[in-house]
């Protein structure tokens, strides 16, 4: 008897190898097609962020070269063209872009802008503000600064981006 205590306590911690696995275990346990992946190359999911990140960062570029586009001409004086750039053929109001409308016989503009901010929830923003910080330089010399913002949206039905909304004040030096 005293030696059978000592093997019982014996296999209890030793345990037996052909013991199931928990279901908590199981699924914490990577399957063998996702193991190959992961050590071969990125995830599906991976993937998916990629793609996701790749679309914003396009959408990003494309409303930044349509609001150059829109400053570059507007600087050049196509104030026709310029205006078709904005959503519901609306225009500015005066106080809104300062006097930027009105400026004319501009030798440059200095467009800088920083990093658009999503309006909206979505992964692929439909809605952004731009920060700018504007440098123009009239025909006599004369330097001005302009900051604010413009807001942006993609058009719904051809898919490219309008100006809705600016805010720019001149700096005083």
């Amino acid at each position: 008897m005293r030696i059978l205590i000592p093997a019982l306590l014996a296999l209890t911690f030793v345990g037996c190898s052909c013991q199931r696995q928990s279901q908590t275990d199981a699924d914490a346990a990577p399957a063998p097609e996702q193991t190959a992946t992961t050590a071969s190359g990125p995830t599906a999911a991976q993937l998916r962020a990629q793609a996701l990140e790749r679309q914003r960062q396009q959408a990003y570029v494309e409303a930044v070269d349509v609001l150059h586009t829109y400053l570059q001409q507007l600087g050049s004086g196509k104030r026709e063209e310029a205006g078709k750039h904005w959503a519901y053929q609306r225009q500015p109001r005066g106080n809104e872009e300062s006097d930027l409308r009105a400026l004319k016989n501009l030798r440059a503009v200095r467009i800088e802008n920083e990093t658009p901010k999503p309006l909206d929830q979505e992964p692929v923003p439909e809605l952004l503000e731009i920060p700018v910080d504007l440098r123009v330089t009239l025909e006599n010399g004369e330097g001005r600064r302009y900051k604010g913002w413009y807001r942006m949206r993609r058009n719904t039905v051809d898919r490219h981006w309008e100006l809705t909304a600016v805010s720019i004040a001149v700096e005083l030096k």
